[in-house]
């Protein structure tokens, strides 16, 4: 049964778990976010964006899903999903909304569901690491960061936690 930890955005008709089945659904909002809401991270360089996309599959996503100690989100509207959620344990692993969904409190409405499970199985601390384009919203969202920025394929993340 879903933690519901917020009212819901406008238009917004559902943040609900997923399952593996709906790993293409994520897959394309994950892609959709990055290839579009991220040039601040990957500057439209085709080798970056190559290299973090590599792994963004539905297959693997399915993967993820499916983990042991993994809760995932989609944020709906009617039968689309707009943005989607992974929590692995203690570690806010994804979290991006489709470019035609942002800043209508789809993220926030996601983050606060992912923030309410953590709580509940326990977990004081919640960890991500976050891209430069999410930064802001997760300081917005009572985040600091926790460490120095980590690099790889020529992006960087800046690890970040909230005491729950």
């Amino acid at each position: 049964m879903p933690c519901t930890a917020t009212a819901t955005p406008p238009d917004l008709t559902a943040v609900r778990p997923v399952v593996a089945d709906d790993a293409a659904d994520a897959c394309t909002v994950i892609r959709q976010s990055i290839t579009h809401c991220c040039a601040l991270d990957h500057h439209n360089d085709a080798d970056i964006l190559g290299a973090w996309l590599s792994n963004k599959t539905p297959e693997n996503l399915a993967v993820w899903i499916a983990a042991p100690g993994a809760t995932a989100w989609g944020a709906y509207r009617g039968q689309a999903m707009v943005g989607f959620a992974l929590l692995t344990r203690a570690t806010l692993a994804l979290c991006y909304v489709v470019p035609e969904a942002l800043h209508q409190g789809v993220g926030r409405a996601l983050l606060l569901e992912a923030e309410a499970h953590a709580r509940l199985e326990g977990v004081v601390t919640l960890s991500l690491d976050s891209t430069r384009t999410a930064e802001a919203f997760y300081r917005r969202n009572g985040y600091e960061p926790s460490g120095p920025v980590q690099a790889w394929a020529g992006l960087v993340a800046q690890p970040m936690r909230k005491h729950l």
